[in-house]
């Protein structure tokens, strides 16, 4: 599939054929592979990599060494190995740092903010984030877009939108600095992804909140609009899980269900398999509304099966929450009670990140909101 017309494809075409000097012809065509990656257009960024390998084979450059650290990083966790990710980044980190590399080695902190948040490190987040704001000059928009839509992202995640806010506007202005398209939609993306996440829980947790289920629902389509328009294609089946939990939690169980038929497979696949049990149980519910019960029953099963204490503890919390509400429907009140108590500990433990990830960030971030 070929990439889309980009003007930040195009400024890195231009560089690239400007090059004279062979360093800077590779870190042009590194940088675009790097674009093309975050796109989710895999063989191509591929493709400038192998370019790279083969002339730099036999007088390896550390300088080009980091860059495809970065970008292969970046393509280990667009396919959802998060894991072999932050692996790749942290061999950038500790290279550029050695080589004093500031620029990759700020571009590198920023990205290992958003992987240890990713991975609930929020201690790691923190650190990884006040470095890149330290080593960022003013003008380094790649790293500060990223490591500003992470303390944005974070912030949201602990439900404090007034202090995400101007840290999305921050992510938004360096994004738009250099036209980049990839960062403008993650960004997007983010804010959809938080705000159905929050309309989702509270319809477990809580009481369904029909103003951020219709706020929810704004942005994701907002979402898949500006990924049709940029030409993204990692995050397709991504917006379409967002897409069936809103449903979801505006009670529309048969347009949630009918997304969830059509895109969870291709959702595991695409590097969210890690949810597949999250995906499983609200499925399950949307299941048995639309007079399923053979099959809610299947669902909530194979739900309650894959729940793993390795996964991100609010996924948790939604699986197991919404499993009590399965099977209590479902008249199985022992397997109800038993999710019933692993929904609370995991909600209550959830509760103790987001506290934590404010004071740290808080704290990490000082300097940058004096």
């Amino acid at each position: 599939m070929k990439a889309p017309a980009s003007p930040m494809l195009a400024r890195l075409d231009a560089a690239l054929a400007a090059s004279v000097h062979p360093i800077d012809a590779a870190c042009a065509r590194a940088e675009r592979a790097g674009f093309l990656a975050r796109q989710g257009f895999f063989d191509a960024a591929n493709s400038d990599l192998a370019v790279l390998r083969a002339e730099f084979a036999q007088r390896p450059a550390v300088l080009v060494t980091v860059w495809v650290c970065i970008v292969e990083a970046w393509i280990e966790q667009y396919s959802g190995r998060v894991s072999a990710s932050r692996d790749k980044m942290l061999r950038a980190q500790a290279l550029s740092a050695a080589a004093k590399l500031k620029p990759l080695q700020a571009l590198s902190a920023a990205w290992l903010g958003h992987i240890s948040f990713v991975q609930d490190d929020i201690e790691d987040m923190a650190k990884y984030l006040a470095l890149a704001f330290q080593l960022a000059a003013p003008d380094h928009h790649a790293a500060r877009a990223r490591a500003s839509m992470v303390a944005a992202s974070a912030y949201h995640f602990a439900n404090r939108l007034d202090l995400a806010q101007p840290w999305y506007i921050r992510a938004r202005e360096h994004a738009q600095a250099e036209s980049d398209d990839a960062a403008l939609s993650v960004i997007t993306f983010t804010i959809a992804g938080h705000r159905s996440n929050h309309a989702l829980r509270a319809s477990i947790f809580g009481s369904v909140d029909t103003e951020e289920a219709r706020r929810a629902e704004a942005w994701v389509s907002a979402s898949f609009n500006f990924d049709q328009w940029v030409g993204t294609v990692y995050q397709d089946a991504y917006v379409q899980m967002l897409r069936a939990a809103v449903y979801s939690a505006q009670n529309q169980h048969a347009k949630a269900l009918a997304v969830y038929e059509a895109h969870l497979a291709d959702a595991d696949r695409q590097g969210l398999a890690n949810m597949r049990s999250t995906h499983l149980a609200d499925q399950a519910w949307c299941r048995f509304h639309t007079g399923d019960v053979a099959g809610a029953r299947n669902d909530a099963n194979v739900s309650a099966s894959l729940l793993d204490p390795g996964m991100n503890l609010e996924d948790l919390a939604v699986a197991c929450g919404r499993l009590e509400q399965v099977f209590q429907v479902l008249g199985n009140v022992d397997a109800a009670l038993h999710h019933r108590q692993l929904a609370r500990d995991y909600w209550a433990r959830h509760q103790d990140m987001q506290r934590l990830v404010i004071e740290l960030l808080d704290q990490a971030l000082k300097p940058e909101t004096k």
